[in-house]
C-alpha cells in the first residue's frame, strides 16, 4: 500500500486505503474517508495508463448526471456460444467497454451502495443505475488498458516502451 500512496503524491487530495474483499467492499471502505468531499473519482489500479484530461471529462460530466465513466464502443463481432457452437450474433452498435476512472456525486454514490449493499454489480456505475441514477459516458482512451492476465502485462512493458 506504500507504494499506492507514493504514486498518488501527485494528486494531494487523493486516498489510498486498504481494499476490502470485493471491488464493491474497497469502493464502500473508500468512501469512509472522503468526508464532505462533493465529488468522488473511483479508479482501478489495474487500469495505470490514465491522464488527467481523462479524469477532467468524466468530473465535468458530472454537472447534469449522478455519475459518468468513460468508455469505448465495442469494436469486435460478440457470439453467444454453447459448449463449441455459436448459437447468436449480438448487435454491438449500442455496446460499450466500460473503463474507469468513474466520477459521481459522492451523496450518490454512498446513497447507492447503502441501497444495494447486497448488489454483485460489476462496477460503481451500475450500483447507480440500479439506484435510479443517471450515469453519463464520455469519450474513453484506448490505450487505458485494463491489466488483468499475463499477457496484458507483456502489452503494458511494449506501452512503457514507447512512451
Amino acid at each position: 500500500m506504500e507504494t499506492a500512496r507514493e504514486l498518488a503524491t501527485p494528486w494531494p487530495r487523493a486516498i489510498v486505503t486498504s481494499g476490502g474483499p470485493t471491488r464493491q467492499d474497497s469502493v464502500a471502505r473508500g468512501l469512509e474517508h472522503v468526508g464532505d468531499a462533493t465529488r468522488v473519482v473511483v479508479h482501478d489500479a489495474a487500469r495505470p495508463f490514465i491522464d488527467a484530461g481523462l479524469i477532467g471529462r468524466v468530473i465535468g460530466a458530472l454537472d447534469d448526471h449522478d455519475g459518468a465513466l468513460p468508455a469505448q464502443p465495442v469494436e469486435e463481432t460478440l457470439k453467444v456460444v454453447d459448449g463449441d457452437r455459436v448459437v447468436e450474433t449480438i448487435d454491438r452498435t449500442r455496446l460499450w467497454r466500460a473503463q474507469t476512472p468513474q466520477a459521481f456525486v459522492t451523496t450518490a454514490l454512498r446513497r447507492a451502495h447503502e441501497r444495494s449493499a447486497d448488489a454483485s454489480a460489476t462496477d460503481d456505475a451500475q450500483l447507480i443505475e440500479l439506484a435510479g441514477g443517471r450515469v453519463a459516458v464520455v469519450k474513453g482512451d484506448r490505450r487505458n488498458v485494463k491489466i488483468t492476465f499475463d499477457e496484458d502485462f507483456e502489452l503494458a512493458e511494449a506501452m512503457l516502451r514507447t512512451e
